[in-house]
């Protein structure tokens, strides 16, 4: 049953995975904005797509993407390298679709939450809040995540630190012991019930009861 309290005021909003190419290139766009010349190159974002087509969900007002986030299965030991701060984030490589499906991932990745700049300011409701919400909720429900398992994530801004620290993440690592400069936050959890106490402690429900 789709649990109403928190998500009915974002009625008007869809968030959905990747469709086409158009898709990818509206990321990238929105990336660029976002990031300049940080941003992945639009072949980087396609070959992850390939290898693991869950791994993005795309923020939409009517038909127009206005934001998207990223969760991608990644290896323990590269993980494990990326957490002690002896990777850059461009040096990280997402599992397969095939691997997940057959062995499962227990360490995962958000890579970006990111939406238009117009959409930063307060208005109706949090999107980008609500964007990672649906995020989070879809891929806890997915084949092939494993438990115990661990969530980590780069901030690159004050704000995304502020929305990592709503949904239970705690700092790992500060930027300056990361050769990229962000700090690096992580959540863990046993099981899928005590990850979503956790949400649910920061006023996010689980989406499926």
């Amino acid at each position: 049953m789709l649990t109403q309290t928190y998500f009915d005021r974002f009625y008007d909003w869809v968030v959905r995975p990747i469709q086409s190419l158009d898709d990818q290139k509206r990321v990238h766009e929105i990336a660029q904005d976002n990031f300049g010349q940080d941003a992945f190159p639009l072949q980087h974002i396609g070959d992850w797509h390939t290898t693991y087509p869950e791994g993005r969900r795309l923020l939409c007002a009517g038909d127009h993407i206005v934001g998207y986030v990223s969760i991608w299965p990644i290896a323990a030991d590269q993980a494990q390298q990326f957490c002690l701060g002896e990777l850059m984030e461009k040096q990280l490589h997402t599992l397969s679709i095939q691997q997940v499906r057959q062995q499962g991932a227990d360490h995962w990745y958000i890579g970006a939450v990111v939406i238009e700049a117009s959409l930063r300011k307060p208005i109706k409701g949090n999107p980008i809040g609500f964007l990672l919400a649906m995020a989070l909720n879809n891929w806890a429900e997915m084949a092939g995540v494993q438990y115990p398992v661990t969530v980590f994530s780069p901030a690159y801004s004050p704000e995304g630190e502020k929305l990592l620290r709503r949904f239970g993440f705690d700092l790992l690592r500060d930027g300056n012991h990361m050769p990229d400069g962000d700090p690096l936050y992580l959540r863990t959890a046993q099981d899928k019930n005590s990850l979503f106490q956790s949400f649910a402690q920061h006023g996010i429900p689980q989406l499926f009861e």
